[in-house]
């Protein structure tokens, strides 16, 4: 088997039947031949010469036929080699193109792997950021919220502050007044007195020296007797006398309902303003004597507790507005106890009740829910038999406070375009039991009528049929306060009065037509129907809200409650 390489010379491409002829007959072509050719032709013409000649050129024809039958063998072997190596090289060229493939897949892969990998810690990266940003601008956001919040608080404790400055102002301003009055009426009355007794003295002379000269029997001059003055310090001389002041309020001149006329109940509206002003001497009298007898510190920190409890009403969990309940009970136990002074429950109702509206005012007027909570609370305390007087309840405190921030719902008219109206109509700042002209804005009095509206309905609108204890406030005084509104004559009825309207009945549907059933839905039908068209419907030129929500009130009730009036 001959190598590729060898085969690729061209010095050795001489055949094997040439080597072999030479090897085999190369010694003939010498003198041996010289001999042969001698004796050959010495015998060329035996017949033996003959035979001789074929046998060799038989033997050199199969020599000749041997060597070339193994040259092409050699040949065709060669061949079968380069193919074999040719197909071989081929093989290992495939080999080392598909490893080479496999290793530009493979380095692909791990290129797009790593690029994948590279996305991926950027995804992460950016989201990082982004949830970053996000917790900046939150917290950047409360931020601003909490400055926001905390500026408002300090403008309202400053315009409190204010506020109260200003009331201290027109208190000591008003006890000015209150006692040069009081001084000139006193020397009014002295001097009244001595011209009295001295007229007297004078006519009872005349009379005499009459008598003396007509010689009748002499006769006594009947003066009619003169009305002591109380002292000071007699007003009474607890604050549980105040409770009879609060009967001069009769249940008959309460319970004037839809027949009443102006006068009259202008004239129950002056005595609530009246006996409002009276508690405002009760509550200095009580002060006074609690700071004489060392106890004056008792008393704050009672009054600071209970506006405390009213601040923490909750309008949805009526299981913590019950135990706010007993810690206002339990304030007013407290204080029935108190030995030093004669200091009746009564002081500290005034303080709750005064709380109360304060915070109808300032949290009912902004979300009326809120009035609920506080409207159960006062009648719960106001229904305590341990905090009546004579068995009669203590709430004309309550409603001697109402009179005067929101007389409306009491039947008092006023066109709030005048100075008069805006008073009649609660459109000014109650200076701690007064009425001062500080007059504040629509939009501050409007919420203030919102949430002692919303607070007057929560009050009178509760079902006491399984209490054990009565109703200080009954379910009628709800019918003649929205009555009295409802019917005004057109051209009457104000703003404000639809502001009252609106939350008198807002959220208080279900329960107003559980008490009134029928009758119920038939005011409300007046009220969203009738009422709005009797007065103003815009303010400033501009759609009025309360007007808008009472004429959609029954599209509302239908949509979210299903009830058609």
């Amino acid at each position: 088997m001959s190598s590729p390489l060898r085969s690729s010379d061209p010095t050795r491409s001489t055949t094997r039947s040439d080597t072999s002829r030479h090897s085999r007959y190369g010694s003939r072509n010498g003198t041996t031949n010289g001999y042969h050719r001698s004796y050959r032709e010495s015998t060329a013409d035996s017949p033996s010469r003959q035979l001789w000649d074929d046998f060799n050129r038989m033997m050199l024809d199969g020599n000749k036929a041997f060597t070339q039958e193994l040259d092409t063998k050699s040949s065709e072997q060669e061949k079968l080699h380069r193919q074999a190596l040719e197909e071989a090289l081929q093989r290992h060229e495939k080999v080392r193109q598909s490893a080479e493939r496999a290793r530009e897949q493979l380095q692909i892969e791990i290129e797009l792997e790593n690029r994948r990998r590279e996305e991926e810690e950027k995804r992460r990266l950016e989201e990082a950021r982004r949830k970053l940003a996000e917790e900046e601008t939150a917290k950047q956001r409360r931020e601003l919220e909490e400055a926001k919040r905390r500026e408002e608080e300090r403008k309202q404790q400053e315009a409190l502050k204010r506020e109260k400055e200003e009331q201290s102002r027109r208190a000591e301003a008003q006890k000015q007044r209150e006692e040069q009055e009081k001084t000139e009426r006193k020397a009014a009355q002295e001097k009244e007195e001595a011209d009295r007794k001295a007229r007297e003295e004078a006519a009872a002379k005349a009379k005499q020296q009459e008598a003396q000269q007509s010689k009748p029997p002499p006769q006594q001059a009947v003066q009619p007797a003169q009305p002591a003055q109380p002292a000071p310090s007699q007003i009474n001389q607890s604050a549980g006398s105040s409770a009879p002041a609060t009967q001069q309020i009769t249940s008959k001149e309460a319970a004037q309902g839809l027949v009443s006329t102006n006068e009259q109940r202008e004239a129950v509206h002056q005595k609530y303003l009246a006996l409002h002003k009276h508690l405002k001497k009760v509550r200095a009298y009580v002060e006074d004597e609690c700071k004489k007898r060392g106890i004056k510190n008792q008393l704050s920190d009672m009054r600071r507790e209970v506006n405390k409890i009213m601040g923490q009403i909750n309008k949805h969990d009526k299981r913590a507005n019950l135990a706010k309940s007993k810690e206002v009970r339990a304030i007013l136990d407290r204080a029935a106890t108190m030995s030093d002074i004669s200091v009746d429950p009564s002081e500290f109702i005034l303080r709750f009740a005064k709380s109360a509206i304060s915070q109808l005012i300032q949290e009912a007027g902004m979300e009326t829910e809120t009035a609920d909570g506080v409207g159960v609370l006062l009648v719960t305390i106001f229904s305590v038999p341990n905090y009546r007087w004579n068995g009669q309840s203590l709430i004309d405190v309550l409603w001697a406070k109402y009179h005067v921030v929101c007389p409306p719902l009491f039947g008092i008219t006023g066109n709030q375009k005048t100075v008069a109206g805006r008073k009649r109509l609660g459109w000014w700042v109650d200076g701690d039991g007064d009425t001062a002209n500080a007059f504040i804005s629509d939009e501050l009095h409007y919420q203030r009528m919102r949430g002692l509206g919303a607070g007057f309905s929560a009050l009178t609108l509760r079902d006491f049929s399984r209490s054990a204890n009565p109703n200080p406030a009954p379910n009628r005084l709800w019918w003649e306060s929205l009555a009295r509104i409802l019917n005004l004559p057109p051209g009457h009825p104000q703003l404000t009065h639809y502001v009252l309207v609106k939350a008198l009945l807002a959220d208080h549907i279900p329960r107003i037509l559980q008490i009134f059933a029928s009758a119920g839905k038939a005011v409300i039908r007046k009220a969203t129907g009738e009422f709005p068209q009797k007065g103003p419907r815009r303010e400033n030129g501009m759609p009025f809200s309360e007007v808008t929500a009472l004429d959609s009130l029954p599209a509302t009730l239908a949509s979210k409650q299903g009830l058609s009036l």
